[in-house]
């Protein structure tokens, strides 16, 4: 997850350094020229840094759930493989984690990850809370209609800059940009990241329970005799005379 995350701020120091040179060009070189496009490069850069980011965290964490290193959630349990892909692993469990792993990306790999609605279900593979866009906001400081209005406007602006040329509809006259807005999708985006950082991470394991000895359940079976039960760190250990006689299979 780290590495992941890490990975995505990277994405953001190309950003500043397009800023920077758009900063240099708009003030230092008096042209009859438009630079506007090196902001629409960061917006598109954003987004699409923040749709490999959850590919990558969904991805990891569903490895650490095959692995057992991870709880698994409701969604993971639906994800399925072919019977081939299952021969492969039959075949070759040392190569298991790899196989799998080469399915999650064949069957995430295509989907796109911009729409509120759309990562909220990716995000079920790792995270089973209803409520995801609720807790995602109340980390961000913001309403939930907020952020969904937001990040749906932030995406609806990127397809029109990448499908269309930022000419949308049948306007002959690009959509203006301004660096301001610009800057804002950036921080909005990496708020955003921040907190699926902090839901991605590993949950605690659930400690295993204690085996339980129905003492009276023994008492009765072997009411003549004494029976006490006594905890080892290695487990219950029932010291009975006629052992024989109790049918608890965690008895030594």
């Amino acid at each position: 997850m780290k590495q992941a995350f890490d990975l995505f701020l990277s994405a953001f120091d190309g950003t500043k350094t397009i800023m920077a040179i758009y900063d240099y060009l708009a003030h230092e070189v008096h042209a009859p020229m438009d630079y506007s496009d090196l902001l629409r490069w960061q917006w598109i850069q954003t987004v699409s840094a923040l749709d490999k980011f959850i590919h990558d965290i969904i991805r990891s964490g569903m490895l650490q759930m095959y692995t057992g290193h991870r709880n698994s959630t409701n969604k993971y349990l639906t994800f399925t493989i072919d019977l081939k892909t299952h021969l492969q692993i039959i075949q070759d469990p040392s190569s298991a984690l790899d196989i799998f792993e080469r399915q999650v990306l064949l069957k995430n790999g295509y989907q796109a990850f911009q729409d509120s609605e759309k990562i909220s279900d990716a995000l079920s593979y790792i995270w089973d809370e209803k409520n995801k866009w609720k807790v995602i906001s109340n980390n961000i400081g913001m309403s939930e209609i907020d952020v969904k209005t937001q990040l749906r406007n932030i995406s609806i602006r990127r397809n029109q800059m990448v499908h269309e040329s930022d000419y949308p509809g049948n306007l002959m006259q690009r959509q203006t940009i301004a660096k301001d807005d610009v800057i804002a999708v950036v921080d909005f985006i990496k708020k955003i990241g921040i907190v699926f950082t902090k839901i991605s991470r590993i949950p605690p394991m659930p400690k295993p329970k204690k085996p339980i000895i129905d003492v009276s359940r023994l008492s009765q079976i072997d009411a003549p005799r004494q029976i006490r039960a006594s905890h080892y760190s290695s487990g219950w250990t029932c010291q009975v005379r006629h052992r024989a006689r109790c049918g608890n299979a965690l008895c030594l």
